[in-house]
């Protein structure tokens, strides 16, 4: 399973992106921290998911784990909390790097690979305890816990969607056409970010 969804990623969604896709506004305008903002968030993630999938929809749920590799900032107060929501689920794991670049003691340029986990688990939407998971990933930045910190993906091979909630600002579902994001567009158009709305009418306005 992990070979044919890296090769899948690699082939529709390389580094976890496609051009098409919407970016939707979660937290704001309420305060860091604030109980009005997680609960803003916790709806409208919620929202846009089930827009996207049925309970029905076969997944796959993505994992990266940094493991020690933290945010500085942050951290990973409650590192195990993830999996033990998915404790009673079968987990496939390969360890992998992401190049990234840093500065040598002369100001020289290096590549530096990271080790992550790439974990891969799959089911129906209605076996993955997605409210809880985008909770935790809210309460991540926000000095709550349990918090989950690592990076979560979920992508259905069907509709040729990959869905992924970064933190408590926004989420990002990406697609290979169009159509499959018209109605995210159209029905939750207030919440996509403002930065990038010209970009996204681009893709959408006029289809």
């Amino acid at each position: 399973m992990l070979k044919e969804i890296q090769d899948y990623l690699n082939d529709r969604f390389p580094e976890y992106w496609s051009d098409i896709n919407i970016r939707f506004e979660l937290g704001e305008p309420y305060r860091n921290g604030s109980k009005r903002r997680i609960n803003q968030v916790n709806k409208r993630v919620n929202t846009i998911f089930e827009e996207l999938f049925k309970p029905t929809d076969h997944i796959f749920l993505i994992v990266k784990d940094w493991g020690s590799y933290e945010d500085p900032m942050y951290g990973n107060t409650t590192p195990e909390y993830l999996y033990e929501l998915l404790r009673e689920r079968i987990i496939e794991e390969e360890t992998l790097f992401d190049i990234d670049e840093d500065e040598d003691v002369e100001g020289n340029s290096i590549e530096v690979k990271i080790e992550f986990h790439f974990k891969v688990l799959e089911g129906l939407v209605s076996s993955i305890p997605y409210k809880k998971i985008f909770e935790g990933i809210s309460h991540y930045e926000q000095g709550r816990e349990p918090s989950i910190g690592q990076s979560v993906y979920i992508l259905n091979k069907d509709k040729n969607i990959l869905f992924h909630m970064y933190d408590d600002r926004g989420c990002i579902a990406h697609a290979t056409s169009k159509e499959q994001l018209m109605s995210l567009y159209r029905e939750y158009n207030d919440w996509i970010v403002d930065y990038w709305r010209e970009y996204f009418d681009g893709i959408f306005k006029d289809a």
